[in-house]
């Protein structure tokens, strides 16, 4: 696991300064704080930060092939790289390492541009090609690995993060009004934007190729949905074990303490039964818990750490976490408001006191249909049943009388959001059921200068409805997982695990993740994945030897926190700080009356805003700590934290 970065002067008249290397590669030591190590071979350089997971002895990068003719960095973990390297092994590869890194430079020298769709894992690589004078890029299927990139006018730079970019000159600190308009909507950044300027990600399952021509994008993946019809549910569930079983079990291989992150959900839970069928000694499990009774999991978590009798470790999680939100915003790298990377946070930190790499059950939602959206589609059929005028009239008026609650995913917030989105089409309806503000909310926070900016800004649901799109196929439940897998799930859920776990250079490795399962789930019928309408249907099934009904059948509860509440007390003191009218105006996006409006109706009880307002707060610690400033610098415990030695350099190769 590691942070990778670079530059290319693809126009070949400048020679890539390997000071600023260094400074883009120590702006993310977090990622890597083991070793670090460049190269730079006139106009590119590619360096990196490691953290050492596999072959801690000789597993240093950049890595090369025999002649030196390629090197290549890579962060992530090759999982089948033990097949690959005998299979270079027998036709006349040599190695000088036993890690999974070298494979791939060899595999190059065979498949050349063909690289990435031989890989199992997880994965964002760069290599320079010095015969072809050519620089590839690639990212994972699933987006597990992030990778971003700026090409401003024969210069092309790379990171792992948006901030090893900004230390290169090229790259403007400057605010993508598009990125911030989706944000708003979505609390997070969809690829392929940022929200710094003229900084883009690699989309997931894309590759980049740059040379003397320029700079090309190209797909290696997509997910397709082929259905097979004829097969038993009883062999579904046989095959969906046995590959979450070896999906599990390849990424067990390490040189370093590992164990699970356990919330008692039934994906973790399954992770966690899988490992503990394949370690000879107790599994290491660590989760959070929190005060609030809607919120706690604990015992769930519990009765399957007493099941598999692993070695469980639990802390509670309390609103003295606001003392820790620069470190959150500095960490997520471009804005990311989902509440959940509180608690993701603080058993990353909780967890590295033990261990150096965590398997996690993310993933599992969007490959088996897990997530109440799914349902309130096929409810949504039924309740447009109902004559028009008693939906609108009656019923919205009584559901949107209900009192508001500060409860875990309570009946008035589902009810109230449910029937807002019912009357949309069915695909508007499964964005806007998980949407944060409206278009026509936006555009009133917006200041007068700013909403002339975005004039002819697309609505944010375009963005899902594309990837509806792009499917291909025309079954409805196939459909939102394939937009969920492609946009929601890289961007938010994939995004806050990666940032939240390396702020603690802690891996985390997740099976459902794995591209063999999702593309066997995908294979599954709709009508046997989403049997009677029930969640992870098959999956249960699967899991049904392994694990208790009681686990297996409670209601989906989430990895969320308590944000409504807590702005009642300590954070709603820290959020109205931050966003207080000074601030908000010398940013100038939005205006300070709209914003307050929102603190006020949720300090009293009038409506729960507890999503946008902690995007809003998101965001303005992000402009203050990446955009204003004449310098951008990590806050002070991050800086203590992972300071570089005096004189320390990165090792030049």
């Amino acid at each position: 696991m590691c942070g990778i970065c670079g530059i290319f002067h693809y126009d070949g008249r400048s020679d890539a300064d390997p000071a600023v290397l260094t400074a883009m590669s120590d702006m993310i030591t977090h990622r890597g704080p083991d070793d670090s190590g460049q190269f730079v071979d006139g106009p590119v350089g590619i360096g990196m930060r490691r953290l050492s997971i596999i072959d801690l002895g000789t597993g240093q990068q950049p890595i090369f092939n025999e002649d030196r003719s390629l090197a290549l960095v890579c962060n992530g973990e090759i999982y089948n790289f033990r097949g690959l390297r005998a299979a270079l092994a027998a036709r006349g590869h040599r190695f000088t390492t036993s890690g999974d890194i070298e494979p791939l430079v060899h595999l190059y020298e065979d498949v050349e541009l063909d690289l990435p769709v031989h890989l199992r894992g997880m994965f964002a690589i760069a290599l320079w090609d010095a015969k072809r004078r050519r620089l590839l890029l690639v990212r994972d299927r699933l987006g597990v690995k992030p990778l971003y990139f700026s090409d401003a006018g024969k210069t092309l730079v790379f990171g792992s993060e948006v901030k090893a970019l900004l230390r290169h000159p090229t790259v403007r600190r400057e605010v993508d009004p598009d990125a911030l308009h989706h944000y708003l909507s979505l609390n997070y950044v969809p690829a392929p934007l940022s929200m710094m300027r003229g900084v883009r990600q690699l989309a997931p399952g894309e590759m980049l190729v740059c040379d003397a021509g320029g700079v090309r994008t190209r797909p290696y993946w997509d997910l397709r949905f082929q259905p097979e019809h004829g097969v038993s549910e009883d062999e579904w569930a046989r095959r969906v074990r046995d590959k979450l079983e070896e999906a599990t079990r390849i990424r067990l291989v390490s040189d370093v303490p590992f164990g699970a992150f356990l919330s008692g959900g039934v994906d973790s839970s399954a992770v966690v039964a899988m490992m503990a069928r394949n370690l000879p000694d107790p599994v290491r499990t660590f989760s959070i818990d929190f005060e609030e009774a809607s919120f706690s999991e604990g015992e769930h978590a519990e009765r399957v750490a007493r099941l598999y009798r692993t070695e469980h470790r639990s802390r509670v999680a309390q609103s003295d976490w606001v003392d820790l939100v620069d470190e959150l915003v500095w960490y997520a790298d471009d804005p990311l408001a989902d509440s959940s990377m509180i608690p993701v946070y603080l058993v990353s930190a909780f967890a590295r006191e033990h261990v150096t790499m965590v398997l996690t059950g993310d993933g599992g939602d969007e490959a088996f249909a897990g997530y109440p959206t799914y349902n309130a589609y096929f409810v949504r059929e039924l309740y447009r049943r109902v004559p028009a005028p008693i939906r609108r009239h009656l019923v919205r008026r009584v559901v949107e009388a209900l009192p508001v609650s500060s409860a875990k995913v309570s009946f008035d917030f589902r009810a109230k959001r449910f029937v807002s989105g019912a009357e949309l089409g069915a695909e508007e309806a499964h964005f806007w059921w998980r949407a944060i503000l409206s278009e026509d909310a936006k555009r009133d926070l917006y200041s007068d200068a700013f909403r002339e900016r975005l004039a002819h800004a697309r609505p944010t649901a375009d963005l899902y409805r594309e990837h509806f799109e792009r499917s291909g196929t025309d079954d409805p439940l196939s459909r939102m997982l394939y937009a969920d897998t492609r946009f929601y799930l890289p961007a938010d859920m994939l995004t806050k695990v990666d940032r939240m776990s390396m702020a603690h250079a802690l891996e985390a490795r997740g099976p459902f993740l794995d591209h063999q399962m999702v593309e066997l789930a995908a294979r599954i019928p709709s009508d046997v994945k989403f049997k009677g309408r029930k969640q992870k249907y098959i999956l249960k099934k699967a899991l049904a030897p392994l694990l208790p009904a009681s686990i297996l059948h409670r209601k989906k509860a989430g990895f969320n926190v308590p944000v409504g509440a807590w702005l009642h007390g300590e954070f709603g003191t820290r959020a109205r700080e931050v966003l207080a009218p000074d601030r908000v105006a010398a940013a100038g996006f939005f205006r300070p009356d709209g914003v307050r409006r929102l603190l006020d109706e949720h300090a009293a009880r009038h409506a729960d805003h507890s999503f946008p307002i902690w995007g809003l707060f998101c965001f303005q610690l992000w402009y203050e700590r990446f955009v204003a400033p004449e310098h951008v610098v990590p806050p002070a415990a991050v800086a203590r934290r992972w300071s570089i030695p005096p004189g320390a350099r990165a090792r030049a190769i």
